[in-house]
């Protein structure tokens, strides 16, 4: 039997079928849907996914890279996102953001703040039509058109490398929370508000604020890693 996407069929266009592959087991491992401790066997996941082993192979290398799996013998064994490594993530997104937040304030804007405010309203639109994957993608893209607009090769591939784990922690939040708290997009919405608002004033309390608004459930250190890429004084 043909394996069932749980990732979203048209993220995968372009992707490679290892890319695929991996791109699947890493939103079951992340959703739980795998558990830490299961052994995978290329020889099972091959069948399922109805493919080679070369490309579970594939898929296997990349998910070991994410560390989510140790490769053994025609497999590998699960080790699952810790809390621990979650925080780690939103720590680089943290100082990420804030250093592409200094930037823009040396830079004319203007084209990035007017393409924040239309990746925006598509989110309005998503959260209308109660698409949290394609709400997902568009909060994706709207914290990478931050990024890619201060043009800087290296924070780019840091982003880049952090993406596909990032997508699946948040793809698994957007899904529960529409089904069970749709309300709290109207907060999602103004906290991304307040983003634009801060880089459209240049102003650092303002993004302080946005930084809080977005990852005070996931980060308890925003002031320090805020007021290390600033210097500014912590209020």
């Amino acid at each position: 039997m043909k394996y069932q996407y749980h990732y979203p069929i048209e993220w995968l266009k372009h992707r490679s079928t290892g890319e695929q592959v991996a791109s699947e087991l890493r939103l079951a491992i992340i959703s739980q849907e795998i558990a830490v401790g299961e052994k995978l066997s290329e020889n099972k996941i091959a069948q399922q996914f109805e493919v080679s082993r070369s490309p579970v192979r594939d898929a296997l290398k990349l998910l070991q890279q994410d560390g989510l799996i140790s490769l053994e013998r025609m497999g590998a064994l699960v080790n699952g996102l810790s809390d621990h490594s979650q925080k780690e993530i939103y720590d680089i997104r943290l100082m990420l953001e804030s250093f592409v937040f200094e930037r823009l304030q040396i830079e004319n804007n203007n084209e990035v703040i007017k393409q924040l405010n239309k990746i925006l309203k598509m989110m309005t639109v998503a959260v209308e039509f109660e698409d949290a994957d394609e709400f997902t993608r568009l909060d994706l893209l709207f914290h990478e058109s931050m990024i890619t607009a201060i043009n800087h090769q290296y924070i780019k591939m840091i982003w880049h490398n952090l993406t596909p784990v990032m997508e699946c922690l948040i793809l698994v939040s957007m899904r529960q929370r529409m089904e069970h708290h749709p309300d709290d997009f109207d907060r999602v919405i103004h906290n991304h508000k307040v983003y634009i608002e801060a880089i459209e004033t240049k102003d650092r309390n303002k993004m302080k604020e946005a930084f809080h608004l977005n990852f005070d459930d996931v980060d308890e250190q925003i002031d320090v890693l805020w007021n290390s890429q600033t210097n500014i004084e912590r209020k």
